[in-house]
């Protein structure tokens, strides 16, 4: 394209991210939390803009014809660049981290125990996985009838993986009792999250807002991650180390009031374990 139009479209690339990092970082009513991930958009936006205007340029001055340039190996500085996100997001003010513990408490015998299991449905994950059986069938389907499997071995690999991870979380089980909180693949039997239970600090039943943890789906983020599977009630557990898990459930306020009843008997357990072990 012509140079006004590149400068043009960079300059809407890292222009846009800067006064909308400049309009969030001076508005009060955004969370600390929010704040961040905002940032780490925005620079990457800004990072791969940037980056695409100075590539363009300095092959473009070093071939001294824009039609003879390759990009070649530069193409993974592009990526690269995407990184810069990360710099905003690292100097922005860190959110302080609040949890309430569930009040509620269930009543056993000294003998007994408890457990607590609920089979949830992520209909975001199954409209994902169908949706990347008919891109592979689409990419991927001439090549197989034609018998040119060996040149698309390896999108398909990478097409079939990512259809086996997104399916893990069709059907989840999650379970609370004596060994704290599990989620597995209801599917593929496979274990997801594990928290022991003397790993649990703090335990709640919240309202889950997609927004506030990184989107739908799972989520990975500095001390936090999420399994979103909509807006509305949820459980979230706080670890001893002060990392955050969180996940959809129709009914959170039992498995919350079960776990932190486990979790205090546990506690009270090794306490009186300890006292004993000096007296």
């Amino acid at each position: 394209m012509a140079a006004g139009a590149l400068l043009a479209l960079n300059l809407v690339l890292t222009g846009v991210p800067a006064v909308a990092g400049v309009a969030i970082g001076l508005w009060p009513g955004i969370s600390a939390r929010a704040r961040r991930g905002v940032f780490f958009f925005l620079g990457v936006f800004g990072g791969m803009g940037a980056t695409t205007w100075l590539l363009s340029v300095g092959l473009t001055i070093q071939m001294g014809d824009p039609y003879e340039v390759v990009l070649g190996p530069w193409v993974i500085v592009s990526f690269v660049a995407a990184g810069y996100g990360f710099i905003p997001f690292a100097i922005s003010p860190k959110p302080r981290l609040e949890a309430t513990d569930v009040e509620r408490r269930f009543k056993f015998a000294p003998s007994e125990s408890g457990a607590w299991s609920q089979t949830i449905t992520g209909t975001l994950f199954a409209w994902a996985t169908i949706g990347l059986i008919i891109l592979g069938a689409v990419l991927y389907g001439p090549a197989i009838i034609d018998g040119r499997i060996i040149g698309g071995l390896l999108g398909m690999i990478t097409i079939a993986v990512a259809i086996l991870v997104v399916a893990l979380f069709i059907r989840l089980r999650v379970t609370a009792d004596w060994r704290g909180l599990r989620v597995v693949s209801a599917i593929f039997r496979i274990p997801l999250k594990r928290i022991r239970l003397d790993a649990i600090d703090v335990i709640e039943a919240a309202e889950l807002r997609p927004t506030e943890w990184g989107g739908w789906g799972y989520r990975i983020m500095p001390g936090r991650s999420a399994v979103i599977l909509r807006k509305g009630p949820g459980l979230i557990v706080t670890t001893t180390n002060e990392k955050q898990f969180a996940i959809s459930l129709d009914d959170p306020e039992t498995p919350a009031a079960l776990l932190a009843t486990l979790r205090d008997n546990n506690n009270a357990a090794l306490r009186a374990a300890a006292k004993d072990v000096k007296s």
